[in-house]
């Protein structure tokens, strides 16, 4: 089994190895394929984050005795 770590440390170093077993991996593919799991992990990081700040007002503002049927 191959360490997914391992690809994104040294993916021409992964690819290199594979070739001596007689495998090619499409490096161009799978570098663009790195990249948009990246961009998506970073959205999905950023609408965390923005959830979390909203559901911390929500609680301040039910503290504070306001409404937040909204």
């Amino acid at each position: 089994m191959l360490d997914p770590r391992a690809f994104r440390r040294d993916p021409e170093g992964v690819a290199k190895a594979l070739r001596v077993r007689g495998l090619e991996l499409d490096l161009p593919t799978y570098t663009s394929l790195e990249r948009a799991r990246k961009d998506l992990q970073t959205e999905t990081e950023s609408l965390q984050h923005d959830r979390n700040e909203i559901s911390r007002a929500i609680g301040i503002a039910r503290a504070d005795g306001e409404d937040v049927t909204d």
